[in-house]
């Protein structure tokens, strides 16, 4: 919406007019923000809209942000902005995580939204999926893990008697039980570099390996199998994944594509926090 709003031929002198809440109307202003945009703002109940739209003034850009609006307000709304020549917007949080996998279509005069059927819902795209898996993982596990493993064994030692390892019970694919192996890092200072690093997760190849994880997946829950969300019908949790938004699980099995592994894969190496 900013880009566009950036596109409107005087842009410094349109009004934006948001139909919502208060709440509604400062999370878009954040966003705009966010582009640098800083539009002049007047925020509309949908309860006083029919009244409120006589004296909105100039709109250069109507959006309609909230779901209250009245099916009778809805063509003062668009004749509003067919005699101001402005732009008119739905925003939709919900509708956010859909982008590709969202289809329109019409019944006659009647608008509907499908969606396209998940990528990993297909057997082929989970077959792709899983040779990356084993190839990522079967490279690490014999080229470096090795080395990784001594050192990390000797460390760990040095801190404490018991085992190198930790396990962690949690709910994969399909709600399938599985145990989550890490390097025991519990005496270790949270300052550790085996610890804020990461490296304590890098046994979870195993995991990858042996099929309970994939290498790019969803956030790892403990959850039981009924409580878990729909994302885990198809998609495995991942030693790394998505984290852009609150809904970055949907989004990800919604959106998957080996490239998009790939892609994640390599935003982690370059920044730690998208590290499980």
């Amino acid at each position: 919406m900013g880009l566009l709003y950036k596109g409107m031929r005087n842009p410094d002198k349109g009004l934006l007019i948001i139909v919502g809440t208060e709440e509604e109307a400062a999370g878009i202003q954040s966003e705009l923000g966010g582009q640098g945009v800083a539009p002049k703002i007047r925020v509309v109940s949908p309860d006083t809209l029919s009244d409120s739209l006589r004296e909105s003034g100039h709109a250069g850009v109507v959006c309609c942000a909230s779901s209250a609006v009245k099916q009778t307000d809805l063509p003062a709304l668009y004749r509003l902005c067919m005699e101001n020549n402005a732009e008119l917007f739905f925003c939709v949080p919900e509708l956010a995580v859909l982008q590709k996998n969202m289809r329109v279509g019409n019944v006659g005069f009647l608008p509907f939204l499908s969606l396209v059927d998940e990528p990993l819902s297909h057997w082929w795209n989970r077959g792709v999926k899983r040779l990356f898996d084993l190839l990522v993982s079967g490279v690490f596990l014999l080229l470096l893990f090795p080395l990784v493993y001594i050192v990390a064994a000797i460390s760990v030692k040095r801190r404490s008697a018991g085992p190198v390892f930790s396990f962690a019970r949690e709910s994969g694919r399909g709600g399938k039980r599985f145990d989550r192996v890490s390097f025991r890092t519990a005496d270790f200072p949270e300052g550790a570099f085996i610890r804020k690093s990461g490296v304590r997760l890098l046994p979870q190849f195993l995991n990858v390996f042996a099929g309970s994880m994939s290498v790019v997946g969803l956030h790892p829950t403990e959850g039981a199998a009924d409580s878990l969300p729909p994302a885990y019908t198809y998609a495995k949790p991942g030693m790394v994944s998505c984290r852009f938004c609150g809904n970055a699980d949907v989004w990800y099995t919604q959106n998957w594509s080996l490239w998009l592994d790939v892609k994640i894969l390599l935003r982690t190496l370059l920044n730690k926090n998208y590290i499980n």
